[in-house]
């Protein structure tokens, strides 16, 4: 299913969707993907995990209406996609403390140093990743720019993640973690991919 929202709709409780309702006890579950781009790891993971949900949000609207349409192709009714802004929206979609997991793989690095205030994980993201997550919680992030990770590590640490890796120091890939269409060709390559596995403690 595909849902929309207006960006700057005012930030009410009274107009998040009623998660419960559209996918059942899978509401319990559910997970929160960030630039879902081309979809690889959304309809994989509506695939290998029909027990637990997924909203994909994804800011580029024939990207959003394509995963949409597939994902109804192939049956995936505990798949969600949105065509938003995830950075302004998902503080209306998600009660705080209410997400299993947020995956954000490869966001935009914006190179130019006047453009790093564009960067999804800035401190104000970082915080409200936290507030979204339950205790024990997961953050999923991935990129292929060792500098971005680097960066992110102790931002998303200061405001309270937890690192099980250390702090400072990435995750090594799991066994079954589920790649991005993306991931996909650096796997294939051998092209390095940094990653940090963070929970909210609790």
């Amino acid at each position: 299913m595909i849902l929309s929202f207006a960006d700057d709709a005012p930030l009410a409780a009274d107009l998040r969707p009623d998660w419960r309702a559209l996918l059942g006890a899978r509401a319990g579950e559910l997970e929160l993907e960030i630039g879902s781009g081309h979809g690889g790891y959304a309809l994989a993971f509506a695939r290998a995990h029909p027990q637990r949900a997924l909203v994909a949000v994804e800011q580029r609207r024939k990207f959003a209406a394509d995963l949409e349409a597939r994902a109804r192709a192939r049956g995936h009714d505990n798949l969600v996609v949105i065509c938003a802004d995830g950075r302004l929206l998902a503080p209306r979609l998600f009660a705080a403390g209410s997400l299993a997991a947020v995956h954000v793989h490869f966001p935009d690095p914006w190179w130019k140093r006047r453009h790093h205030h564009r960067r999804l994980v800035d401190d104000g993201m970082s915080q409200l990743l936290f507030g979204l997550l339950r205790p024990g919680g997961l953050l999923d992030f991935r990129t292929d720019v060792e500098a971005y990770a680097a960066e992110a590590a102790p931002r998303l640490e200061a405001v309270g993640f937890a690192n099980g890796a250390g702090a400072g120091r990435y995750a090594e890939r799991p066994e079954g973690e589920i790649p991005s269409t993306r991931e996909k060709r650096y796997l294939a390559t051998g092209q390095p991919v940094w990653r940090l596995r963070l929970r909210r403690p609790g």
